[in-house]
This record gives C-alpha cells, structure tokens and sequence, in this order.
C-alpha cells in the first residue's frame, strides 16, 4: 500500500509541476460560495486549511451532482491545482465542472480503494501547490479518519471537501470534525424564465442548501437560484433567507477539544 501510494503521489507531483501551478495561497483565509447571503453568515465564506462535509438528497442523494456542482463553483476562485479522488471509482463530469467554472486544466483526478482513500487524502492534503483536496467518498468516513483528514488541512494550509454519494445523518447533529457541514437537494420551489428557444417561459429548479453544523455555532438554509451562474454569482431566491441562527456552544467546544486531541 506504501508503495501504490508513493507512485501516486510521484504522478501527482510531476502532473502538478507540469501545470505550472502557483502554490496555495494561505493568505486568504475564506472562500467566496457565490451567494453573498451565505458568505456573510460565515463572516466571509468557508475557511481555508480545514474540511467541509456536502452531500445531497432526494434524487441527488447517489449521484451528488448538486454538492459537485457547488464545491466546483467555490474551487474556481481559488489558485493552485484542485485533486478530486474517488473512492473505488470516479463518476465526475468535467462538463459539468468547467460550466461551474473551474478550468478542468487545475484538476487532476484520482481513483483510490475503500482501504486506502483516506490515507490518500490525507498525504495529497499535505502535497505542496494544491489547493484543495475534494474527497468523493460511498459513505462518510469516521471521526478518527475525518480528524486525520483535518490535520493535514491545517498543517498544508489546504482545504478539504469531502462529498457522501449516500445521507447518513440521523435525526439529529452527530459529532464531527468538519468546520462546516451542508446538505444541498433540489427545491420544492421553481424560478419562470423567459425561453425563446421553447416558448416564453420555462421553469427553473432552485436549490435548497442547509448548513446542518458550524464548529463556531448556528445552523442556516438558504433557497438558490442556480441559473446561469456560470457567470454569475449565485442568487438567493427571494424570502427564501433561514432565519435559523441557534447556536451550538456544545459542539463547537468538543470540535476545538478534539482537534487538539
């Protein structure tokens, strides 16, 4: 396993060097989601040098298309190569990606098995000139294999995006290391656009985005209009704002403590 390991991170070095990447930049301390309604609830937008956890639901829950979609959105404004690693395979559509608007010349992607996806993760995290790591898992991983995941975030300065091709929440919170977790499906709710192509008006999907937990406390939803943000910010559809805002002083103490564990 050391050895498969050691030849991958060789390739990836050399495929990083050849791209000429400029190395993460740990000046900037958050990352701009598109959607100025959420970047201002997190005091900026999601933090550098840490893990954030996205999944999808209803009938996004296996193909994850929506949380890829945002997590490549967000990865666009960022510099330095971008590795995306799927356990046992890798369903990815670059397409997709490059209409999210991340140059798919920044990504590199990588396939690991079940037994040593998260060792993988966790050394790219640590390779210089990347600047995030997206790990798309089958199931979420464990908190000793989400807090090694974290360490190696913060040690490099690079960020982490893990997405579940599964929901594995409870009723309630759980108790994890990521400094923010999402849950991202399809809205009830739909946009009318003007439509030449079909008529004058076609309807639109919104997206519902739910941060569940937050290391410095509060829960949020947001309702999104994701439409032509290709080149666009994304737009939060109107009334749609959570107005959901307890705080969660428990579990941000068990996150710092554990951390430092």
């Amino acid at each position: 396993m050391a050895s498969s390991h050691s030849d991958t991170l060789d390739l990836l070095r050399d495929r990083i060097a050849r791209m000429g990447s400029e190395p993460a930049r740990s000046v900037a301390q958050r990352l701009s989601t598109g959607v100025a309604e959420i970047d201002a609830r997190l005091g900026g937008g999601l933090e550098t040098g840490t893990v954030h956890e996205f999944f999808g639901a209803g009938s996004d829950r296996q193909v994850s298309a929506k949380p890829s979609r945002f997590v490549a959105a967000v990865l666009a404004r960022t510099t330095g190569a971008v590795i995306w690693i799927g356990e046992e395979h890798l369903d990815l559509c670059v397409a997709g990606v490059e209409q999210a608007g991340l140059n798919p010349g920044r990504l590199i992607c990588v396939t690991a098995t079940q037994a040593s996806f998260v060792e993988l993760c966790e050394a790219v995290l640590r390779e210089p000139g990347v600047a995030a790591v997206v790990a798309d898992s089958r199931a979420a991983p464990d908190l000793n294999a989400t807090r090694r995941l974290q360490l190696a975030a913060h040690e490099r300065g690079a960020t982490g995006f893990l997405l579940y091709r599964s929901t594995f929440l409870g009723s309630g919170a759980s108790r994890c290391l990521s400094a923010t977790r999402w849950k991202i499906a399809p809205s009830t709710t739909f946009s009318l656009r003007d439509n030449t192509a079909a008529g004058p008006y076609k309807a639109e999907e919104r997206w519902s985005i739910e941060m569940l937990s937050h290391h410095h406390g509060g829960v949020a939803g947001w309702v999104i209009d994701p439409a032509r943000y290709e080149t666009h910010p994304f737009s939060v559809a109107p009334q749609h704002a959570s107005h959901n805002d307890r705080r969660e002083t428990t579990r941000r103490s068990w996150w710092r403590s554990a951390l430092r564990a």
